[in-house]
């Protein structure tokens, strides 16, 4: 994976959780919607898996979201 890479939202946005509401307006919702979900999406398993490993999410929280919800 390369360094440019999208940080992840809770490194991009510290101090949120995937139910903040910031997620659905503003500028954090147009990096959300445009720039990180096609990056995660366009992962495989295995890159995904790579990522997480680089990027540990802070909370179970963020890894259902990233897991179940964030395909």
């Amino acid at each position: 994976m390369p360094d440019q890479d999208p940080k992840p939202p809770w490194i991009q946005y510290p101090g949120t959780d995937p139910i903040w509401g910031g997620w659905r307006q503003g500028i954090s919702q147009g990096w959300l919607v445009n720039i990180w979900i096609p990056f995660w999406a366009h992962l495989t398993p295995e890159e995904k898996d790579a990522y997480l490993r680089r990027y540990p999410p802070p909370d179970d929280d963020w890894l259902l979201y990233l897991t179940h919800y964030y395909k």
